[in-house]
């Protein structure tokens, strides 16, 4: 899945719900729910060593497309 590309942060230390959190960019929302399904189905989550707690979509900067869509 090449159009997807990951960051990890380790929030443990500011957050009772979550030790890390990833955030994952794309251009190809076909892709970024191809790389989510691959992760659900592997042992990552199977195991289970890690849990989904929330997954948030948000766009960059979305109010200034928005606006010049105006």
């Amino acid at each position: 899945y090449p159009t997807v590309k990951v960051r990890w942060y380790d929030v443990e230390a500011f957050s009772t719900k979550a030790s890390d959190i990833a955030v994952f960019e794309t251009t190809s929302l076909q892709d970024y729910y191809f790389v989510i399904d691959a992760i659900r189905d592997s042992e990552f989550c199977t195991v289970p060593y890690f849990e989904f707690v929330e997954i948030i979509p948000a766009i960059e900067d979305g109010y200034v497309e928005y606006g010049s869509s105006l």
